[in-house]
């Protein structure tokens, strides 16, 4: 639900002095801080040259693991996918169900964001059908060659959230070839962009990394919605997002 993310932006104009003291809604999440020293870096590298093709990455080192992710894709041409299926081979276009026309695809959706990934991954889907995701990562250009730390809103249903559907997954780990970023938008004269990516053939995985719900680091900020409210909400005024009234947490 970008989309929406960035028409609320719009219409509620936050955005009025960029880089100079701006104030985004509470309701999204800043990145937590992420230092890349040499000394991690060089860790981060190293333990990416010592894994064989197609492997699972054997993840010992104590900085976490949505840093290493990250940093994989700003160094390399990788996205990422996230999935409580721990076994698969080929990633496939599967088709996803969305309101909105760009997530309503048959395709691989993947990211380049190391903690968004991370809330697919350790969503227990498949014991827990009834759960609805509604989520959202943005970043904001300010300037010619800068960006914004991302930021994040990350909700699912609420009566499920009270059950902590919680399980380890997998990072699937790509080859960025094939696929295609999500537009980004000008809002009042600022650059929205998007950490969304999407495929239409299907993939197979250079590396794979598991993960549990203690690397994601915000497993107590996300809120839980209740489903048709949402649904209704969303129909009524596609513009109000996050839709608070549906938040029940």
């Amino acid at each position: 639900m970008n989309n929406q993310a960035a028409q609320y932006i719009q219409k509620h104009q936050w955005i009025r002095r960029f880089g100079k003291g701006l104030k985004a809604p509470d309701w999204l999440l800043p990145r937590p801080p992420f230092d890349l020293s040499p000394e991690k870096q060089s860790a981060f590298e190293d333990l990416w040259q010592s894994t064989n093709k197609g492997a699972s990455i054997l993840y010992s080192l104590p900085y976490p693991k949505w840093q290493f992710l990250t940093y994989l894709c700003d160094t390399k041409d990788l996205v990422l996918h996230g999935s409580q299926n721990r076994d698969i081979s080929t990633v496939e276009p599967r088709q996803a169900i969305d309101i909105r026309a760009y997530s309503n695809q048959r395709a691989i959706y993947a990211t380049t964001d190391g903690i968004w990934v991370i809330y697919f991954a350790i969503l227990d889907r498949k014991k827990f059908t009834e759960m609805s995701l509604f989520n959202s990562c943005l970043c904001a250009r300010i300037s010619n060659d800068q960006f914004s730390d991302p930021m994040y809103f990350f909700s699912i249903t609420h009566s499920v959230l009270l059950q902590k559907p919680w399980c380890e997954g997998m990072v699937y780990i790509l080859p960025r070839q094939s696929f295609e970023r999500e537009a980004s938008q000008q809002i009042q004269g600022v650059e929205i962009v998007f950490p969304h990516w999407i495929s239409s053939v299907p993939v197979e995985p250079v590396a794979r990394l598991i993960v549990g719900p203690e690397d994601f680091p915000f497993l107590a900020s996300i809120h839980g919605h209740n489903n048709g409210k949402l649904q209704q909400l969303a129909i009524a005024d596609p513009n109000g997002y996050p839709w608070p009234e549906a938040l029940e947490s």
